[in-house]
């Protein structure tokens, strides 16, 4: 046997040498790691979970943004909200089929059936009037038309509501307003039982968070309130204590004993604090006399809403004023700018504007029913808005809010 067909081995080992002389050793093949595609599916999964139970529980989101606050920050989380919102907007512009939704599309069956029948049973008083479209190319058949709002204590109609589409460049932008004849109706505010925070623990200390038993026989409707304490430290006095200082800028939501309701910085409220049985603070005004903020007067506005830029397309909420006090205007909207928000809100007829909690858990509008035995429930105005049929009711809210009853 020739030693031509053998090499030299480590060890003293001697191999065969192949006929067309020595080659690279080939690397088996590796089959694709069974666990790697397990972590994958399983992320996938979990991510989209999370994502839908975002959508669909009003608890889970606000979890989750406050246990991420707690492991990277606030800055961070806020980051990946705008992050987030960004990269909706752009799946919403590329799934969008076009056409703007009406308001008789998001109105729950119950209340849209009671709506229809509400105009031939009952006078319409204080009706406000239709709205000229602001952006025709993007607007649905009913935008602008004012329609009554059924609440369970009857009567007059003190409550409507109307559906305007607010931005130019996105038909999926939604602004759904509802006013509320305030001769009629009174608003109250109420502390959440954590939210907004105080350093006061004797202004802490009894805070149930839920509409007290005393109004509830009167009681129609509520709605979100402002942002925590931690973003932008707006203050708020409620129940006769005040449970965060008053900043001087800050749009302050306020109310006389009397029940007339102000909207203003508050530098031009504070003289007649000592008037006012509940106020509430907000970023500076979206709209104050008329005259847009100067920080929404640019399409790119940047820094708007305490935690969230106000270029960002997001659900957004805010409460408007008339220009003679009378009617209130309540606004909640899915993907809008801060700056559509406060020229939708303008065109539904308010002078005065201050924003509420943004995101997409937080804006909402319900109205209350009363059922055979006499416990109210709550119910949406507006499909998609998430809440709780026990919403200010039944358990303790830990974020403020507003809640309306009949006068």
């Amino acid at each position: 046997m020739s030693s031509s067909r053998f090499g030299f081995a480590p060890f003293g080992l001697r191999t065969p040498v192949p006929p067309s002389g020595w080659s690279a050793s080939k690397a088996p093949e590796r089959k694709p790691s069974r666990w790697a595609f397990r972590t994958t599916a399983v992320a996938s999964v979990t991510v989209l979970s999370a994502w839908m139970a975002m959508r669909t529980l009003p608890w889970f989101g606000p979890l989750v943004a406050d246990t991420l606050r707690g492991a990277i920050g606030s800055e961070r989380v806020t980051e990946l909200e705008e992050a987030v919102a960004d990269v909706e907007d752009h799946v919403e512009q590329a799934t969008n089929n076009g056409k703007a939704r009406a308001l008789s599309e998001v109105t729950p069956a119950a209340l849209l059936s009671t709506s229809q029948e509400a105009p031939a049973t009952l006078p319409l008083e204080r009706r406000p009037a239709n709205v000229p479209v602001p952006y025709p190319a993007v607007a649905a058949s009913e935008d602008g038309e004012w329609s009554v709002v059924p609440v369970r204590t009857g009567g007059t109609p003190a409550l409507f509501r109307t559906l305007i589409h607010p931005d130019p460049d996105r038909r999926y932008a939604e602004l759904f307003v509802f006013a509320l004849d305030l001769s009629k109706l009174s608003v109250h505010a109420t502390a959440g039982s954590i939210e907004p925070k105080s350093a006061d623990s004797a202004a802490s200390a009894t805070r149930p968070g839920i509409v007290p038993e005393a109004d509830r026989g009167e009681l129609i409707a509520a709605f979100n309130g402002g942002f925590k304490a931690e973003h932008g430290q707006f203050g708020m006095m409620a129940d006769g204590k005040t449970l965060l200082a008053p900043k001087p800028l800050a749009c302050t939501i306020a109310a006389s004993a009397d029940g007339r309701l102000s909207i203003a910085p508050w530098t031009k409220l504070a003289p007649r604090a000592q008037d006012f049985v509940w106020w509430r603070q907000t970023p500076g005004c979206m709209l104050e006399n008329g005259v847009l903020h100067p920080g929404l007067r640019s399409t790119e506005t940047k820094n708007w809403g305490a935690t969230i830029d106000g270029d960002t397309v997001i659900r957004r909420s805010a409460l408007g004023l008339s220009s003679d006090g009378q009617t209130l205007f309540v606004g909640i909207s899915n993907s809008t700018t801060a700056r559509a928000m406060a020229l939708g809100m303008r065109d539904a007829g308010a002078v005065t504007v201050a924003q509420l909690d943004v995101n997409f858990s937080f804006p909402r509008f319900v109205v209350y029913e009363e059922g055979d035995s006499g416990q109210l429930s709550a119910v949406g105005a507006v499909k998609g808005f998430l809440y709780e049929p026990d919403q200010y009711l039944g358990h303790s809210s830990t974020r403020d809010f507003f809640y309306v009853t009949v006068r």
